[in-house]
């Protein structure tokens, strides 16, 4: 079975799903307030179904993040050095995830 991610990295990757779904959280309740009424059936409709679908995209992403956030934090929570060979001589720098 291979290692898992080194425990560093495993941090970072789970800082930045925070950044996620609360970006997704925002922006879900912002799309949520574009809600308006267009005076037009048929627009209205086209409105809602858009609104509604993305509001449903940004809820999945977020769904993503909590499903990803367990499995990571097991690694994470891993002593340093108890990962994959040579982690614990790796320089920091070298083991940080960039976006």
């Amino acid at each position: 079975m291979p290692p898992g991610p080194d425990p560093h990295d495993a941090r970072v990757v789970l800082d930045r799903l925070d950044e996620v779904r609360a970006a997704v959280t925002a922006a879900e309740d912002d799309v949520l307030a574009c809600l308006v009424v267009t005076g037009e059936p048929g627009a209205q409709r086209v409105l809602d179904d858009w609104l509604d679908q993305v509001a449903d995209t940004l809820r999945a992403l977020g769904e993503v993040a909590d499903d990803l956030a367990p499995t990571l934090t097991r690694h994470a929570a891993r002593p340093p050095g108890g990962g994959h060979p040579g982690a614990a001589d790796a320089p920091s720098e070298a083991r940080v995830v960039e976006p």
